[in-house]
């Protein structure tokens, strides 16, 4: 929980900056580097981030952390609208790295934050089921 709070604060304003109708949609993982699997994450995260840069112009930010013991990795992606985060799963279901993906990486905690509609919320049920609406809060400006 810690580490999602500090992720969410180092967040650019330009997440949060958005104009009021905006419905962002927020993936937050917590990921463990599969056993053997810690020396090619680093190339690995390097092909992803290409990859949906390339592929997926909607996709407004999209980073990776990871722990000094190369064992355990935070993923945070935000999109626009509910239809930009149904694009990417939609790309990620169909991705030929999925797997490798799958097997890299061992999902301990995934959370969706925002509005998300129920389209959404039935392609992301084989990952998760944790999805949270905002009820409170604020963004000061500079």
């Amino acid at each position: 929980m810690k580490n999602f709070l500090f992720i969410i604060l180092l967040t650019p304003s330009l997440i949060f900056g958005m104009h009021h109708k905006a419905n962002p949609i927020i993936f937050y993982l917590d990921l463990d580097v599969a056993e053997g699997k810690s020396a090619e994450v680093n190339d690995f995260v390097d092909y992803l981030v290409t990859t949906v840069k390339k592929t997926e112009p909607k996709t407004m930010y999209y980073k990776y952390w990871i722990s000094d013991d190369m064992k355990k990795v935070s993923l945070m992606e935000v999109y626009h609208s509910n239809e930009d985060a149904i694009f990417h799963m939609n790309a990620f279901l169909e991705a030929p790295h999925r797997e490798k993906f799958l097997e890299t990486f061992l999902v301990t905690n995934f959370q969706v934050l925002g509005n998300t509609n129920d389209e959404l919320k039935e392609i992301m049920a084989p990952f998760t089921t944790d999805h949270r609406t905002l009820i409170n809060g604020f963004q000061r400006k500079k």
